[in-house]
């Protein structure tokens, strides 16, 4: 096989699906050129390694088996990155894996302000749901997220530890977990899961 790297700047998508059915080689080109973009986008969802790779694997051993008959209606990398974001949000649903602390404050950090403003029904029950945390709690998750104060100037702020703030948003990152669990999934749906 030629250099893939080489190859790879070569052939657009196009041909590669065309290839795919009868050519080896063009399963190997695609693997190279997109399991790592693949894996960082299952990433920034969930951020489980493990459950990541088995994502990523599980993908491209279908794309292997059904490469003769595969029917690509779309761009390859749109299929490619639809099916990664269907297999995160289906072993979300199925409870297989759950988001983990360091996923929630990846989601609020990245989507609640942002991404969320497009999204009024969200960015409210995620208003409520900080409302219903203890009340010092909520007043450090708000400075943290919404005032982007650092855990340093909230304690200044309070006149409290450093270690009472982390604690503080800790638990307030864990409760919202629990409470934003099934929202969470149509969150992902939403979010610009195509990013390069």
């Amino acid at each position: 096989m030629p250099d893939t790297d080489v190859f790879t700047i070569m052939l657009a998508d196009d041909d590669l699906i065309t290839l795919l059915k009868h050519d080896d080689d063009a399963f190997k080109i695609i693997y190279h050129k997109y399991s790592t973009k693949l894996y960082q986008s299952a990433y920034n969802i969930i951020r489980d390694r493990e459950a990541c790779e088995d994502i990523i694997q599980e993908l491209f051993m279908e794309v292997w088996l059904k490469r003769k008959s595969i029917k690509i209606n779309t761009s390859l990398k749109s299929y490619l990155f639809i099916s990664v974001k269907n297999r995160v949000l289906m072993k979300l649903r199925s409870q297989k894996i759950t988001l983990g602390e360091d996923a929630m404050e990846f989601l609020i950090d990245n989507y609640a302000t942002d991404n969320m403003t497009e999204e009024r029904s969200l960015k409210k029950f995620l208003a409520q749901e900080v409302d219903r945390l203890p009340e010092k709690c909520a007043e450090i998750f708000r400075l943290s997220r919404n005032e982007q104060l650092s855990n340093k100037e909230i304690a200044e702020s309070l006149n409290i530890s450093v270690k009472t703030v982390e604690n503080q948003i800790s638990i307030a990152i864990k409760r919202l977990r629990n409470s934003m669990s099934e929202v969470l999934s149509f969150t992902i749906i939403l979010l610009p899961f195509l990013k390069k």
